[in-house]
């Protein structure tokens, strides 16, 4: 029978139907690893330009190498077209990012992703060095994100070009647009809007995104300096990084996550018409930060990434800024002491953080070095009362959990610390950092100060914690 078959130059695969082996292709997702099976035979040969996935997202995968699946590819219609270049050795111009977006515009793709090499060395901006990139209207795509290239210059559509009908993920990164493009095509031509996403976008003109449909904003470094006004009554999540804006005013009564890198002056930033509660609330201290910690009462989580530079002054101004903080059942600490005792900054917070049942601590390592002054100036760190354990009341506290642990003295001694405070815990977990295991005598250590009724968990990974983690872009890791 085999013989037979060989005969009839047929093999299984190749005698199924055109559509599944369509659907076989597809179950690639490379369009370049679909394109080599046309070697097999004449009958594979065209059967990988049918496939509705037009996908390059592997490290070979060239500039090249897409124009001339463009110009193969018969599909009359794609769910998605996703082409993501590292390789800055071969950058990619306007004019042929252009040409790839009016390609995947014919096709009617439910999802556009694209991602170009960045230019190296990147041009200053003094250089005034421009690139213009035309973005057509996409019709009929729910998602759109693109990575583009800081010297192009985004030309959006004008306001008579039609609309983004379905357009509900909208997220750009780098370039440089206008900001009266921008607000425009926002708020007047993409009706459905959902979720918007900027970073690294350099505008001109100031922001003003008025949508009714808008749930979740992230800008980060964004039209640096200029002003946002934010108008999205339906508004449940924002992120705020690094843009030092000059003027904000977010009307988003409903708002209900709240993550700020950035600034905050009461009387030129204004979050109006949310209520003082939220269900989350992220802060990094790089700018004093009371005003933003005073706007809202209560918080059921408090994240909080705080550095504190190596000088008594600076942590004097931690103790002022963290003086009142919003009532909160969880709270994630991110500390980078630089030259501090980081158990008088820790049991300062939880003094302040009495009802919390929960305890996330991000341990941050740096090569700053650990040289201290705080005894010769008295700092307040090293002063005793900032050590004693006695008047942290933490009654409702159920489970702690480190991530980045390394087994170090001190972060022993800091896992010991918690157990003074509260000798009760239901849970101790303890994630260690990327390549480092505990050994067997920091197993031992920690066991042994460890209360029979505590669960303890020691040894996963904190990966998990980075890719989840909204700053991690930021300085921290």
């Amino acid at each position: 029978m085999e013989s037979s078959r060989a005969a009839s130059g047929l093999d299984r695969i190749s005698g199924l139907s055109e559509d599944l082996l369509v659907t076989i292709l597809a179950g690639l997702h490379s369009t370049a690893a679909a394109a080599r099976t046309s070697v097999l035979s004449s009958r594979w040969r065209r059967v990988w330009t049918k496939v509705p996935d037009f996908i390059f997202l592997d490290d070979d995968d060239s500039p090249d190498s897409v124009d001339a699946a463009i110009t193969a590819y018969a599909a009359p219609a794609m769910e998605r077209f996703a082409v993501g270049l590292d390789d800055m050795s071969r950058p990619v111009t306007a004019a042929r990012a252009a040409a790839w977006l009016r390609f995947a515009v014919s096709r009617s793709p439910r999802e556009v992703h694209v991602c170009l090499p960045c230019k190296e060395p990147p041009p200053l901006p003094e250089d005034d060095v421009e690139e213009e990139l035309e973005v057509p209207i996409f019709e009929s795509t729910l998602w759109f994100s693109a990575k583009f290239v800081y010297d192009f210059r985004l030309r959006l559509p004008p306001a008579g070009a039609g609309v983004f009908a379905e357009l509900r993920i909208l997220s750009i990164k780098l370039g440089r647009v206008s900001g009266g493009d921008l607000c425009r095509v926002v708020s007047l031509q993409c009706p459905c809007l959902c979720v918007l996403s900027l970073a690294m976008l350099d505008v001109d003109g100031d922001i003003s995104v008025s949508s009714d449909t808008l749930e979740r904003l992230a800008l980060r470094v964004v039209g640096v300096k200029n002003r946002l006004d934010v108008v999205a009554p339906r508004l449940e999540w924002l992120q705020v990084h690094g843009c030092n804006y000059k003027e904000v005013r977010i009307a988003a009564p409903i708002v209900s996550e709240v993550e700020w890198d950035d600034g905050y002056d009461p009387a030129r930033h204004h979050i109006t018409e949310t209520g003082r509660r939220l269900r989350r609330l992220v802060v990094t201290q790089w700018t004093p930060m009371p005003p933003l910690l005073e706007r809202f009462d209560a918080a059921d989580e408090l994240s909080l990434y705080l550095v504190i530079p190596p000088f008594p002054d600076e942590y004097r101004i931690f103790l002022e800024n963290t003086s009142k903080l919003p009532k909160s059942k969880a709270l994630t600490v991110g500390l980078k002491v630089l030259a501090h005792s980081i158990e008088s900054s820790l049991l300062h917070l939880l003094r302040k953080c009495d009802g919390i049942t929960k305890l996330e601590i991000e341990l941050i390592h740096h090569d700053a070095p650990k040289v201290s002054l705080c005894k010769l100036f008295r700092c307040p760190c090293v002063q005793q009362e900032m050590l004693r354990t006695d008047n942290v009341a933490l009654d409702l506290l159920e489970e702690v959990e480190f991530h980045f642990f390394t087994g170090s003295d001190e972060e022993v001694d800091f896992v010991k610390l918690l157990f003074r405070c509260k000798k009760t815990l239901k849970k101790m977990v303890i994630n260690v950092a990327d390549d480092v295991p505990l050994s067997e005598e920091v197993y031992k250590k920690i066991q042994m100060f460890s209360p029979p009724s505590t669960t303890l968990e020691m040894g996963g990974p904190s990966s998990h914690k980075r890719d989840v983690c909204q700053c991690k872009d930021h300085d921290w890791y």
